[in-house]
């Protein structure tokens, strides 16, 4: 018989299949987790896409684009009859808008043959009425014989041969909008010892304008930036090309520079023409501090510009104030966005500015590129733009997270998970316990107290209700011109509680629980707020919530 060794102890053979079910588990989470890295990677990308559309403006171009509303072509039109002759002859020059409701600044000489009730100019008027008889008999296609014949019979006409209106002030903004300006304040030309300047009032509303400064504060090297009319070159462009106003860069050369008669200037290096005058000349900061009124046409450098001081005189004289108006405060913030790059935001703000003033070009082409660069950025836009930074930067602190959370977890050494307590065995007669989810909260409810909706309830969904004009996008649809496309949004926060209102760049304005107060951008509405959709002909919807 063979003696059999009894064993000590029980051996417990390793259990490989719950090994291999954890290894096959951390597989998985590597493969999730590596699968989350590219797809942040794609948002990276999508990012750079972001960036690489359309290259941001310029610091200057912006500056440019941001004035160039508020300067405006003026033309002072003169019309009359000798015998059975007929002349039209008109003058043109520059100005800009300071008041949204058409108060502007311009040369004294460039109105002064509308001015009636001032001596000087009337005799101004007499000597553009023959210098406009000679060129346009000059122009002619007579010969020489016949318009020595019609100078004649002029010569020898009676006066009350002539007839002829009033010579009429016509200003024309750069998106082909006209009116008829009137003279509130008013001086003679530097060249008959005047200080050149003028403030006319044209009857517009919602204009764009430029701020003024002041002049006391300019040095030698400041730079200028002139925005005008230049006559010269607009004789070389169509009719709608002439209405884009030139933009010239320079420097301030002189300060305190004494004309022949007393009147102080600026000069500069920067180049002006003919019409030019009466145009602004804007500091690194965009205010204006000067007006164009004479260049020199022998020596450059030597163009000289009335101080924004003077015209201070005029403009307190004319009993308006400066003040900016709805299109001014949209369009800076359509630029803001679009330097931003956020472009769904910018293209919003666009269309709200192209309410305020249609056809505007500079407007219009920059809300095409907006939407093109819109329409590249495919469905992660609205994440990244709604995150309020640069897609960029968003896209890289995704990516540094992710880089950071699969290093942890892949060098982290694998162990095998600690058995816990068994899952519960269902007993018989005895069934789990489930948990019951909560009911969601009521974010309350709009009512419609005034407007052409008067009556109407809107229960607040998650994810909000918007209101404006647009049938297609908004929930709340309101008629009238002074109601955005997208006027108004209310939402739920983040924390699923609370619920603001937020302005979406209106131009005129929403307004909480009175139209005194200030135009919000963003609120938390309280039980019973009010909220006022425009400050005129406006709709009051109140916010419940029980």
């Amino acid at each position: 018989m063979h003696n059999m060794a009894m064993p000590t102890g029980i051996d417990r053979a390793p259990n490989p299949g719950r090994r291999g079910r954890w290894s096959r588990a951390h597989n998985r989470t590597k493969r999730n987790l590596a699968a989350l890295l590219v797809t942040l990677a794609g948002i990276l990308a999508l990012a750079a896409n972001c960036g690489a559309a359309d290259p941001t403006l310029s610091a200057e171009a912006r500056h440019a684009l941001r004035l160039q509303p508020g300067v405006v072509l003026v033309y002072v039109s003169y019309d009359f009859t000798i015998l059975d002759y007929q002349f039209k002859c008109s003058s043109s020059g520059s100005g800009f808008l300071y008041r949204p409701d058409g108060y502007m600044i311009t040369n004294g000489h460039v109105v002064q043959l509308a001015n009636r009730k001032d001596l000087q100019a009337r005799a101004a008027l007499s000597n553009a009425i023959n210098q406009c008889i000679v060129d346009t008999i000059k122009g002619s296609r007579l010969t020489d014989e016949q318009r020595q014949d019609v100078v004649n019979q002029i010569k020898a006409a009676p006066a009350t041969a002539f007839h002829g209106k009033d010579p009429e002030i016509s200003v024309v903004l750069d998106n082909g909008s006209s009116y008829k300006g009137e003279i509130k304040a008013y001086s003679d030309p530097v060249s008959e010892g005047g200080k050149d300047v003028a403030v006319i009032k044209i009857d517009g509303r919602n204009l764009p304008t430029v701020p003024l400064g002041h002049s006391d504060g300019v040095s030698v090297g400041d730079e200028v930036t002139v925005i005008g009319y230049p006559g010269a070159a607009n004789l070389l462009v169509s009719r709608e090309s002439a209405l884009i106003p030139t933009v010239t860069h320079g420097r301030i050369s002189a300060v305190n520079k004494i004309m022949a008669k007393g009147t102080p200037v600026l000069q500069s290096e920067v180049t002006i023409n003919h019409g030019n005058s009466g145009g602004p000349a804007f500091d690194d900061k965009g205010n204006a501090i000067g007006i164009a009124t004479y260049g020199s046409q022998e020596a450059s450098g030597f163009n000289f510009f009335v101080p924004i001081d003077t015209a201070w005189e005029f403009v307190r004289q004319a009993g308006a104030d400066p003040a900016s108006g709805p299109f001014d405060t949209v369009w800076t913030e359509a630029l803001d966005a679009y330097s931003a790059q956020h472009w769904k935001k910018a293209h919003a703000l666009i269309g709200s500015a192209l309410e305020l003033m249609p056809n505007q070009p500079d407007v219009m082409k920059l809300q095409r590129q907006a939407a093109a660069n819109e329409r590249s950025l495919g469905p992660g836009a609205s994440i990244l733009e709604s995150l309020e930074s640069p897609p960029i930067l968003i896209g890289g602190g995704l990516i540094l997270a992710a880089i950071v959370i699969v290093a942890i977890v892949f060098l982290k050494p694998s162990r095998a998970p600690v058995a816990g307590p068994a899952a519960p065995v269902e007993s018989a007669g005895m069934r789990p316990t489930t948990v019951q989810t909560p009911p969601p909260m009521n974010l309350g409810a709009l009512h419609i107290t005034s407007g052409p909706l008067k009556g109407k309830q809107y229960p607040i969904p998650k994810t909000g209700l918007l209101i404006g004009r647009d049938p297609q996008k908004c929930i709340i649809v309101l008629p009238g011109d002074n109601v955005g496309r997208e006027h108004a949004w209310v939402m739920p926060m983040e924390n699923g509680r609370d619920v603001a209102v937020i302005d979406r760049g209106s131009a005129n304005g929403t307004y909480l629980n009175s139209t005194d107060t200030e135009r919000i951008k963003k609120a938390l509405l309280q039980n019973g707020d009010r909220i006022f959709i425009c400050r005129e002909n406006s709709t009051e919807i109140a916010f419940y919530r029980p």
